[in-house]
């Protein structure tokens, strides 16, 4: 057994300031359907960083709100709306799948939400992963980054920061007189033959509300910018999401979410196209097959004064993800098939009380209950013979956590706003024994801090400073994964691991007024008993390289974040996004630094939208990064990263709107119209080449 405690620290003094941002255009886009039910605000409401829906402006956290109007419709998957936000760096696997970098941290480092409930896993692995794609892009009303340690809210994984994607949102609700609202979307992109179809279909009025909504994409093989083309790199997605809602009185709001994605087979690229360093491709085969995500909510919120709380939110959900693979490497007649299935069940609850007109308190409790099944079949194609083998991850086991958290929000000066948070946290992981493995169970509890301070200097600028310690448990898959991993390796199961633990700290600038939103923020963050994944010095039969996760590495992170969004005129948006992260790792007490894991290198984007007149609109962007050779010895002997580092790479990109009539858009849009050749730092595949997009949106 082993245990670890965490305590929260007062705030350092410190200081620092920049200019900054997030980018949304202030005219109605074709992604908010051809009538949005509301007019859009112009400062930005989150409702991740405090438990409530406050401006993003006026909270201490670094937060990203990105809204309908911020996302591309054609958008392949939920993460690419955040490809060149303020915060965030994407990186593509393969195509259909993609992973969000935050602060340095990818996988499970960072805390992924849909509508409040975990989308982190006991299989969640701590690198980029494919399970953010199995999230209807198409479904969300608002995706919110928060930056930078978050464990008193959030516990377990949010250390570099919390990304919660919201298909619905409080105030989205009840906002139809009555009737019935269609809208059917569809896109076609040239680079990929990509074809998207959407429609969704509104019912609702004071009272009630129901939405169904139903996406089907498919991917050909992809043309990257040289003029070749990507072999295994089609794929098709589908997805079906349901919502009813319902005010049986005032104070009460009922809400049953129902959503389901699937991937039927997804290939690995990386795995099945020779990368840097190899003159062959590691496997055979190498499919995702299938890849599917159901879950299924019901929420209770109660707004009315009660004697502990003047609002309360309870929920239960249950999330099932099927983790199918085939496989076979280079060299070897044996296919295997691979069954993997992870069952997360969670009860929440939540409670905000004023005490006074400066102080208001929220708090609340969860639970989660974690379950895994695993096995494999291998099946030789010569002989025909098949076998059971030992599963990738332990079957039947179970991993569960508790937690009770309670966050302040006080006011003692009209300038000074002071938010703290607590949370306690309990985890339990049990690997049942085997005739070949012994059994382990790890039992860790955690209590955790923040402390966040917002000063403001006049009605339109505040500074801003948080500091917050934060961890993540591990979970099944870094303590009992085993077999075949990307980049020609072969993993053991480690039973011996403890927790990782961050200390983070930044302090920022914010300014909000009628005409210019802007951020920044510099930051720094401190990890200990980092779990990484090392070469053990043999390597298999079939060659692939043997590692083994390890609490080894202590790794220091710092960084930029800086973005703003001018409202120009009623005309003209301009926004734009500037990030740089920088790092080093110690893979040892006694060793040398070296570069950290995975860093992103310095990217930008610079946007402008033009609203020439009520029908017209036009945009252009401008998106790149620099050239990033700072790499560690892993991201060297990595096929998905270019041993002397990766090129650097601009991107413009232009697109047209059209608004027909009340009911009809019409959108074109040309993507890397350079049809330049690069590949984003970290992504197992080369990004397409010039891309046409055309497409509509028809709403009744």
């Amino acid at each position: 057994m082993s245990r670890f405690r965490i305590h929260p620290q007062p705030l350092p003094l410190a200081l620092a300031l920049l200019a900054a941002l997030s980018a949304t255009a202030a005219e109605p886009s074709p992604n908010s359907a051809a009538k949005p039910a509301r007019t859009k605000s112009l400062r930005a409401v989150q409702v991740t960083a405090t438990l409530t829906p406050e401006g993003a402006g006026a909270v201490p956290g670094a937060v990203t709100v990105l809204d309908r109007a911020d996302m591309p419709a054609a958008a392949g998957t939920a993460i690419e709306n955040l490809r060149g936000a303020t915060g965030a760096f994407v990186q593509q696997t393969t195509p259909g799948q993609s992973a969000v970098i935050v602060r340095g941290m990818k996988g499970s480092e960072v805390l992924h939400l849909v509508d409040g409930f975990r989308l982190n896993s006991a299989i969640f692995r701590n690198a980029p992963n494919q399970y953010f794609s199995l999230v209807d892009g198409q479904a969300l009303e608002r995706i919110e980054l928060v930056r930078g340690a978050n464990a008193s809210l959030y516990g377990s994984d949010a250390m570099g920061g919390v990304v919660q994607m919201l298909t619905h949102t409080p105030e989205s609700m009840f906002v139809d007189e009555g009737g019935l609202r269609h809208v059917a979307r569809a896109r076609y992109g040239s680079a990929d033959s990509q074809r998207l179809a959407h429609y969704a279909v509104h019912a609702g009025d004071a009272t009630r509300e129901f939405d169904l909504g139903l996406t089907r994409q498919q991917f050909g093989l992809r043309r990257l910018g040289d003029g070749s083309t990507q072999p295994f790199s089609g794929l098709d997605t589908e997805a079906a999401n349901a919502r009813a809602a319902w005010k049986p009185a005032a104070a009460h709001t009922l809400v049953l979410n129902l959503q389901h994605a699937e991937q039927p087979l997804t290939y690995r690229h990386d795995e099945l196209v020779a990368g840097f360093g190899q003159t062959q491709s590691s496997a055979l085969t190498a499919n995702f097959e299938p890849q599917r995500r159901g879950f299924a909510q019901l929420v209770h919120r109660y707004d009315a004064p009660l004697p502990f709380a003047d609002r309360i939110e309870w929920q239960v959900g249950a999330q099932t993800i099927t983790d199918g693979r085939r496989s076979r490497d280079r060299g070897s007649s044996v296919e295997s098939r691979e069954f993997n299935h992870d069952r997360l069940r969670g009860v929440l609850a939540s409670a905000a009380k004023r005490l006074g007109d400066r102080h208001e308190i929220r708090y609340g409790l969860e639970h989660y209950n974690d379950r895994v099944r695993s096995a494999r079949l291998n099946r030789d194609v010569e002989t025909g013979a098949s076998s059971n083998a030992a599963p990738r991850f332990p079957d039947n086991a179970r991993q569960d956590s508790s937690a009770l958290y309670l966050l302040s929000d006080w006011r003692p000066l009209d300038r000074l706003d002071l938010v703290t948070g607590l949370r306690f946290n309990r985890f339990d992981l049990d690997i049942p024994a085997t005739a070949t493995r012994p059994g382990v169970a790890i039992a860790d509890d955690a209590l955790t801090g923040q402390i966040g301070a917002t000063f403001a200097l006049d009605a339109a600028n505040r500074v801003v400073a948080n500091f917050g310690r934060g961890f993540r448990a591990p979970n099944v898959f870094d303590v009992g994964q085993f077999g075949d991993r990307p980049g020609n390796r072969y993993a053991l199961p480690n039973p011996e691991l403890g927790p990782e633990r961050v200390r983070s700290i930044d302090l920022g600038f914010k300014h909000s007024s009628a005409r210019l939103e802007a951020e920044a923020y510099v930051w720094r963050s401190r990890f200990s008993d980092r779990i990484t994944s090392v070469f053990t010095g043999t390597t298999t039969a079939s060659g692939r390289r043997v590692v083994q996760n390890v609490n080894l590495a202590s790794a220091t992170l710092w960084g930029v974040e800086a973005g703003l969004r001018w409202f120009a005129d009623d005309a003209w948006t301009v926004s734009a996004t500037l990030n740089h992260t920088r790092g080093t790792e110690l893979l040892a007490a006694d060793a040398a630094p070296t570069p950290a894991d995975r860093v992103p290198p310095l990217n930008a984007r610079l946007a402008a939208n033009w609203r020439w007149d009520e029908r017209w609109s036009f945009d252009a962007t401008v998106f790149g990064a620099a050239r990033q050779d700072r790499l560690s010895e892993r991201d060297r002997s990595d096929p998905r990263i270019d041993p002397n580092g990766t090129a650097g790479f601009a991107r413009v990109d232009l697109g047209a709107r059209y608004r027909v009539n009340d009911d009809l858009v019409l959108e074109a849009r040309i993507e890397n119209l350079g049809d330049q050749a690069y590949r984003e730092h970290g992504s197992g595949i080369d990004a397409p080449g010039r891309n046409l997009l055309l497409g509509f949106d028809w709403g009744l």
